[in-house]
C-alpha cells in the first residue's frame, strides 16, 4: 500500500521498522545497526511478525503470502 496516496502529505515515506533481534533480548548498551537489524515492513505484516513469540521472519511472512 501506498500511504501518500491512501492519506496524503501525513503518509508520504511512512513504513514500520521490524527490529530482527526483538528489544526486550537485548540490554540497553545494545547499539542497532539500522542495515543489519532493521527491516522495512508495512504495518499489518509487522503486526502479523508479532502474532507469535519469537517473531515470525521476514522469509516466513513472506512464504505465508506466498512470495
Amino acid at each position: 500500500m501506498n500511504f501518500a496516496e491512501r492519506y496524503g502529505e501525513i503518509g508520504d515515506g511512512f513504513i514500520h521498522v521490524h527490529h530482527l533481534r526483538e528489544i526486550s533480548s537485548v540490554g540497553a548498551e545494545y547499539v542497532v545497526d539500522p542495515v543489519e537489524d532493521l527491516r522495512p515492513l508495512c504495518p499489518n505484516c509487522h503486526a502479523m511478525a508479532h502474532r507469535r513469540k519469537p517473531a515470525l521472519s521476514v522469509s516466513e511472512l513472506r512464504s505465508l503470502l506466498g512470495k
